[in-house]
């Protein structure tokens, strides 16, 4: 019973932090629209004191408490917590848009339920003391890890994503470069036609060079974001073609066979991993109900058999 309220209390405190942080952004988004809708008018109507009092008590109170919290919590994290954060959000794509303060400060909120949830789950549970004290800590361990495995799993998914369309794009960008568009009409042909993280990142690359970064800068950046092998070995080959002045088809189609062989390898390393992979349900899972479907009725019989001796 009391295993249950204390699991009850994270969920509800978990669910409260949620809606609180989804709501401060919907807030924030609303507070700008206003913003500019009074701009917009001639003849500004009411005080301010009357337009804030026309405001609910979310946007009053709380998203403004909500949003000191955040920017006071992110202030205390030291300066490397803040750049892998920012790395990691990058690589995962800015998952529901988070900014490293709010991340921040929602790892540290679910550090505070995992440890009250920990404390409420050792006092109140009617156990042994190991008992409470391991499921105390698993809870504490869960409530630590939570974010971090959350954007793990954001990252592992986009760039999975990344390593499976990387074929299929590199293929349209050897077209388009032979057609004479040269490498950035080729990069616009590809975010044009195609849609995912990747061709994503190809107009952030585009974006950051029209805004002036050098491009060797900007396809540094961008392998460093995705943090993936073939396309860092994909950039290094093009940057590598722009400098020394190499035909940048040629550079693509080369990546491009050179990709097909790693993933063949790929492929045949699995495959020969396969057999150790299953032996494990073999022998545990299908062996044992084979043997009781064939071996079983004749040991019953058996059985029955010695029985009239």
């Amino acid at each position: 019973m009391y295993l249950l309220i204390a699991l009850l209390v994270g969920v509800v405190v978990t669910s409260i932090v949620i809606a609180v942080l989804g709501e401060s952004r919907a807030v924030r988004v609303g507070e700008r629209l206003q913003e500019v809708q009074r701009r917009g008018q001639s003849v500004v109507r009411g005080t301010a004191l009357d337009a804030q009092l026309s405001k609910s008590f979310m946007q009053r109170v709380v998203a403004p408490t909500l949003r000191g919290f955040i920017s006071r919590v992110a202030g205390l994290a030291p300066n490397e917590l803040v750049e892998s954060t920012r790395q990691r959000l990058d690589r995962a794509g800015n998952p529901e848009r988070l900014s490293v303060p709010t991340f921040i400060s929602a790892k540290f909120i679910s550090v505070l339920v995992g440890f009250f949830g920990a404390i409420l789950l050792f006092l109140l549970w009617e156990a042994p003391p190991l008992t409470r004290l391991l499921a105390a800590i698993c809870w504490f361990v869960v409530g630590f890890l939570a974010p971090d495995y959350y954007l793990e799993g954001k990252i592992r998914t986009r760039q999975t994503r990344i390593k499976r369309s990387l074929p299929d794009i590199i293929d349209l960008l050897v077209v388009s470069a032979e057609a004479g568009t040269g490498l950035d009409g080729a990069l616009g042909v590809v975010i044009k036609r195609k849609h995912g993280p990747l061709p994503e990142e190809f107009y952030r690359l585009l974006t950051e060079v029209r805004l002036g970064k050098s491009r060797q800068n900007a396809w540094a950046d961008m392998g460093q974001r995705v943090g993936l092998h073939d396309l860092e070995m994909l950039i290094a080959a093009l940057r590598q073609a722009e400098q020394l002045g190499v035909s940048i088809a040629n550079t693509l189609r080369t990546q491009a066979e050179a990709l097909r062989t790693r993933r063949s390898m790929q492929v045949r390393q699995m495959a020969a991993t396969l057999s150790v992979k299953m032996l494990f349900p073999l022998i545990f899972c299908i062996l044992p109900a084979l043997f009781i479907v064939v071996l079983g009725p004749g040991i019953l019989a058996m059985m029955e058999g010695f029985r009239g001796f």
